[in-house]
């Protein structure tokens, strides 16, 4: 009777072990830039380098696809069925809170957790599995100063800027939804600066921020902890991305909590 609750426990105890693990995993990478030897910064720079131009950079054209897609098929419906009920002003409401509120941050995280956070988790399961990582240790130099650190930077980086490209790629797809729907350039740019606000651009800024920070750490923290040998790769790559799905979907929820 008393062995499904007992494994219900333990199963709990180690969720809430992860967390804290994975909290204090994020504590010591803010923190370890502090350490950071002078000598090493410019191959932390270099490394910061190429996370950007991969996870930000090469990114823009799926993110531009995905964002006027998104907001065209979008604005044209509701264009066609807001028009019906004269209700075409809720169309700025629509785009700010919808698109450029919600789904713009959420999608754009989404991206990145599945296309780099899948390669983060992957290259560190890699190096922990063929011994680097232990061979850094071993010369008295801190992973995290070279693989988590500039990671963790970028993906911050990174996500923040492809956000605020999906969201103005949303919108210019908007308008061109609602210019094909009948509506005037200068009527639908005045409905949505209108109801877009100083507090809708504060929390776009704080989700890209936030989500940034899920993507550059989640991926990061299941890389080294990865365990099995090379059987263990794609399974941390997994969990990795899983996770960082999970993070960034709770992470919205709770915006949307305190914003209400």
């Amino acid at each position: 009777m008393t062995a499904p609750v007992a494994a219900l426990g333990r199963g709990t105890a180690r969720q809430i072990s992860q967390v804290g693990a994975l909290a204090r995993f994020f504590r010591d990478t803010v923190t370890s830039w502090r350490t950071l030897p002078r000598a090493g910064r410019r191959v932390a720079r270099r490394i910061f380098a190429n996370q950007v131009w991969f996870t930000a950079v090469q990114a823009v054209p799926l993110v531009i696809v995905l964002g006027s897609i998104l907001s065209y098929l979008v604005i044209s419906q509701a264009v066609r069925e807001l028009g019906r009920l004269n209700a075409t002003a809720l169309i700025g409401t629509l785009m700010v809170v919808a698109i450029v509120r919600e789904l713009g941050p959420l999608l754009t995280a989404l991206i990145v957790a599945g296309r780099s956070g899948t390669a983060i988790a992957t290259e560190l399961a890699t190096n922990t599995v063929m011994g680097e990582v232990h061979a850094l240790e071993g010369m008295g130099i801190d992973p995290l100063h070279y693989l988590v650190l500039p990671r963790f930077l970028a993906g911050i980086v990174s996500v923040f800027c492809l956000i605020v490209l999906f969201d103005n790629v949303a919108i210019a797809a908007g308008w061109l939804a609602a210019a094909a729907q009948g509506m005037s350039s200068a009527r639908y740019f005045d409905i949505v600066l209108r109801s877009l606000g100083a507090r809708d651009v504060w929390l776009t800024v704080l989700k890209g921020l936030v989500f940034g920070a899920i993507v550059g750490t989640v991926p990061s923290f299941e890389g080294l902890r990865v365990r099995g040998g090379p059987t263990g790769v794609p399974v941390s790559a997994s969990r990795a991305v899983v996770e960082s799905i999970l993070a960034i979907f709770l992470g919205s929820a709770l915006f949307v909590a305190l914003a209400t």
